[in-house]
Parts: C-alpha cells; sequence; structure tokens
C-alpha cells in the first residue's frame, strides 16, 4: 500500500492557491498478488456504446494456471470517453465467467484465501452476486486506495498547509456535480488529511450507487475459449481453428464493448507471460493457444 500511495505522491505538485495545477493519474494497471490470488485492477475509457451510455464496473474471473487456484481476478472500471469519474450516468456492475461454478470458486477464494478483504461470510451470500461484487470492490479500495484514484481523480498532495486541490482540473465540465459530491470550489485550501476526506467523500457515493445498481452475470465466450484452450493439447483443440471471435454475442449486454474490455484484460494478464517462454509449460499454454493469444492480442 506504501508502494502505490508513494507513486501517487511522486506525481503531484504542491499546489498553490492562485494556480490550477495539473492532476495526473499515478498508474493505470494495479497488479498484486492477495495471498494466493493475482489481482489486476485498471480503469478504461471507451465509446463502444450503443444508445444508454453507461459507467460500469467489470469483474472478470479469467482462467489462469500459474498459481494453484486457476484463476486470477481482473477488475475494470469503464466509461465513455470524455466522462469524469464522478457523473450522472446509469451504474452497471457486470461479471464474466468462463464457467458456471467460477462465482462459487472466486468467493471462497476471497472467504478462505483473502479473509481480511471479504466482508460478508460465504454462508450468509452464497446466492447474492451483488455481495460478492461488494467484497471485490472492497478488495479494490484496500489495494487502490480506493477505486477513484485510478481514474485520476484522486491524488494525495505533500502535507503543507495551504495545498490546495484543483477540482476544475480533476472534474472538467461538471459543474453542478461538485456539490453533490460535496467536493470544495477551485481555490479552497486544505490539508493533505483534509483532501483526503474531501477523496473519501467522493468515493463513498460513487461506491454507493454502484452498490444499488443493475448486475448481470455472463459466460464470456473468449474466457469460456481460454479455458478450453488451456486444458487441451493441440491434437485435441486448436482454438484458432476452432474459434471465431467474429461471431460472438452476448445477449445480456446491449453492445460489443465487451469483446474490446475483455481483449484488454487478456493482454494486461498475459501478454508478459506469452513472451516469457519459460512460463508457457506452467501456464499450460501450447503453441497452439500462444498462436491464438499473438492473433487476438494484436
Amino acid at each position: 500500500m506504501k508502494n502505490l500511495i508513494d507513486k501517487s505522491l511522486n506525481f503531484v505538485n504542491t499546489a498553490k492557491s492562485s494556480i490550477t495545477n495539473e492532476i495526473y493519474a499515478s498508474f493505470s494497471l494495479v497488479k498484486e498478488m492477495v495471498n494466493k490470488l493475482p489481482v489486476f485492477i485498471s480503469s478504461e475509457k471507451t465509446s463502444t456504446y450503443g444508445d444508454i451510455k453507461y459507467d460500469e464496473k467489470h469483474y472478470f474471473i479469467v482462467p489462469y494456471r500459474l498459481t494453484e487456484i486457476g484463476v486470477a481476478l481482473h477488475t475494470m472500471r469503464c466509461l465513455p470517453g470524455g466522462v469524469p469519474e464522478l457523473n450522472d450516468l446509469p451504474k452497471r456492475r457486470v461479471f464474466h465467467f468462463a464457467k458456471e461454478t467460477d462465482e462459487i470458486l472466486i468467493r471462497n477464494i476471497l472467504i478462505n484465501e483473502a479473509k481480511e478483504f471479504a466482508e460478508n461470510s460465504l454462508q450468509d451470500n452464497i446466492s447474492s452476486l451483488e455481495s460478492l461484487a461488494n467484497d471485490i470492490d472492497s478488495l479494490d479500495k484496500k489495494l487502490t486506495y480506493g477505486m477513484l484514484c485510478i481514474g485520476g481523480l484522486a491524488a494525495l498532495v505533500n502535507p503543507v498547509v495551504g495545498a490546495g486541490i484543483a477540482a476544475k482540473a480533476l472534474l472538467p465540465g461538471v459543474g453542478g456535480l461538485l456539490s453533490k459530491y460535496t467536493l470544495r470550489p477551485v481555490g479552497e485550501k486544505m490539508t493533505e488529511s483534509q483532501l483526503k476526506n474531501e477523496i473519501k467523500t467522493a468515493e463513498d457515493k460513487v461506491i454507493k450507487e454502484f452498490e444499488s445498481a443493475e448486475t448481470i452475470k455472463v459466460i464470456n465466450p473468449i474466457l469460456q475459449e481460454l479455458e478450453l484452450a488451456l486444458n487441451t493439447d493441440e491434437q485435441q483443440h486448436d482454438p484458432l481453428i476452432d474459434f471465431n471471435l467474429g461471431k460472438l454475442d452476448l445477449v445480456e449486454l446491449d453492445d460489443d464493448r465487451w469483446r474490446e474490455l475483455t481483449i484488454t484484460v487478456l493482454r494486461n494478464i498475459y501478454l508478459e507471460i506469452i513472451h516469457n517462454k519459460s512460463k508457457h509449460i506452467n501456464a499450460n499454454l501450447g503453441p497452439e493457444d500462444i498462436r491464438w493469444l499473438n492473433v487476438i492480442l494484436d
């Protein structure tokens, strides 16, 4: 956690009350190992939307054989291009599984392998996808100093009395949303502690909105194909021949955004492995799987 905070501090200059300070995102991808669970967290902007634009939180349970758990968790907040982290768009949560049983698997992992991050009990919430999302969001917050940090909204300043937050730079074009999220106006001075409180207030409001949002579960055909590829050899199944990405569809979702996001997830998780031949065997990646991943990640 200290390293993540230090990253943020290195990217932020002390603000002066008379100057609008540019705040930069300190990272776009966080990679951590929570006990035996690999966790990837990112934020994405995309123009691939249908008639309705959403502020979405995606949860990908990705087949991954470099740990005995067999999966990696990748969470991702997705916004339309140009939309700030604080917004009035309808919220939505989408779970992406390779198979039906992955929902129970990831819940058991959070409870048994990452107890300090899970806020609810498996017995009480085994059928609640919403509670699983809440547990994962709790994990996100602890790994990233809050889910908004990734989007570039949250930035820690040096602990100098009189340091300010340039709300206009952080939230371009949101106007009245400042009062909705109780952020202070441009130029008002605050200490580091006060700024942390402001960030937490805004963060809590966004998370509360997500907690009341629609939650969707899908069997993601790209993840489903990856699961099959990892469990077969080239003679049994060649994903490059037997799999047609262009013909895939998810009736639960209203557009093709899920493809773009899934490819981004696989790139974040597998690109480094693809380029390291020493990991191929332990990752259950045969030459046919490497060829397929190189094509879809290109």
